[in-house]
């Protein structure tokens, strides 16, 4: 990295090294398993966090279901896009959905944390999320269908900037 962007980079209050963007592609329930352990641990040890919720990776973020002002494709979409933590399947051996529900046994017996408790201490160590207005246009996928929690939503152009000089995951 150049000496002019790295002393940039410590004027604006940003640590180019201190810093872990993930962009979430994915909807499954493993993925958003690493997504989020990786986000709130990164975020525990003081790093500056955000993840970009791209397409699939929206499913993660979203409250609820609408189809009022959507088009045809658009509300086939919804109606198979998850709606939020407690419905991903997982990426592999999904068994018709009854493997999730055996990963929840799981982590109850091990004393593994949720998704619900991983995204609480991403949220509480101060993780940002992001929307991707690309995705959540073509999905047809509104602000108010989003948890509060989301910061805003932007496009890759705008997180990537935002992004430059830090760790980047595509998950």
């Amino acid at each position: 990295m150049s000496q002019e962007r790295e002393r940039a980079l410590q004027i604006e209050g940003a640590d180019p090294h201190n810093k872990l963007r993930i962009i979430c592609f994915s909807g499954d329930m493993d993925k958003a398993f690493a997504v989020l352990t990786l986000a709130s641990t990164a975020a525990s040890l003081g790093m500056d966090v955000a993840i970009f919720f791209t397409f699939w990776g929206l499913s993660l973020i979203k409250k609820k279901r609408k189809f009022k002002g959507k088009n045809f494709i658009q509300k086939m979409m919804e109606m198979m896009m998850p709606k939020g933590l407690n419905s991903l399947g997982l990426s592999k051996m999904n068994m018709a959905g009854i493997a999730p529900a055996m990963m929840k046994i799981l982590m109850k017996k091990t004393g593994s944390p949720t998704l619900d408790d991983l995204f609480q201490a991403a949220k509480e160590s101060g993780v940002k999320f992001y929307a991707c207005s690309t995705s959540c246009s073509i999905l047809g996928v509104d602000k108010d269908q989003l948890i509060d929690e989301v910061q805003e939503i932007v496009g890759a152009a705008t997180f990537i900037s935002e992004a430059k000089g830090g760790i980047c995951l595509f998950i």
